[in-house]
């Protein structure tokens, strides 16, 4: 069995302190290792121990992410629910967490920049005024705790900002709701080329943070905690992809072959 502060002690060894901004991507399974409880009092336990290691001045960011909208169904950022999993669900309609507008890639926040992750623009999925583009610039920690790297959705950012040749712009319409009221929206997204085997895949960027040292990982129990800072990401990602232009995919497994 672990404990909230066996949850903390991982990510303060891993380098994540007060006032610093993390992005969470989880697992719940985590949550299973704590002891006899409610299963709404296993949620606080992990998000009272994020709140420990943040402090009053940091930033939890994690992903509500809903593809609906790339369906034709509108988004409510009060309503819509997440579709990356029930412990970011549980984070979204938690007192006090703030909900960014994009109807494709949201996030939730609660800390001291929540408002301004709320407030990211939201038409341009990656763009430079997007939530990614803010956790860029506050050079936040990446974590992902009983999960693998490749759930890092900052790779679409860093792959955006270096024109990558397996993805370009789509434009979706749909509607979006705020307060009760409907309104059209244009968002841009830099979707894959489905042609290719374009899933990512971090294995050699994993081994480049761990051969540079910039990948901080702890156990939590029986899962791991792994944690890197945006800007170690974004440096070692661009240098992959000046070697192999799809470095950061399946495809890029193999020997690159240039496209016409």
């Amino acid at each position: 069995m672990i404990s909230g502060r066996d949850i903390a002690e991982a990510f303060e060894r891993c380098g994540v302190g007060r006032g610093d901004v993390l992005m969470l991507h989880a697992d719940a399974m985590v949550l299973a290792q704590l002891g006899p409880m409610t299963a709404e009092r296993r949620f606080d336990v992990l998000f009272d121990a994020l709140a420990d290691v943040l402090g009053p001045d940091g930033t939890l960011v994690m992903p509500t992410f809903t593809y609906s909208f790339t369906k034709g169904e509108p988004f409510d950022a009060d309503t819509t629910p997440s579709a990356v999993g029930l412990l970011t669900e549980v984070f979204r309609i938690r007192p006090g967490v703030r909900r960014s507008q994009d109807p494709i890639f949201s996030v939730a926040a609660t800390g001291r920049l929540a408002d301004r992750f709320a407030e990211a623009a939201s038409d341009d999925c990656f763009g430079p005024s997007s939530a990614f583009a803010l956790l860029a610039a506050q050079n936040a920690w990446l974590g992902c705790l009983g999960c693998s790297l490749d759930r890092v959705t900052f790779t679409h950012y860093v792959e955006q900002i270096t024109g990558v040749d397996y993805r370009s712009f789509k434009t979706f319409a749909g509607v979006r709701v705020a307060r009760g009221v409907e309104a059209p929206a244009n968002v841009r997204y830099f979707v894959r080329d489905l042609d290719r085997d374009t899933a990512i895949d971090l294995s050699r960027l994993k081994a480049a943070l761990v051969g540079n040292g910039t990948l901080a990982t702890a156990a939590v129990g029986r899962v791991g905690l792994s944690a890197v800072r945006c800007g170690d990401f974004e440096a070692a990602a661009k240098a992959l992809l000046s070697q192999n232009p799809s470095g950061l995919i399946r495809e890029g497994l193999t020997p690159h072959v240039a496209r016409p």
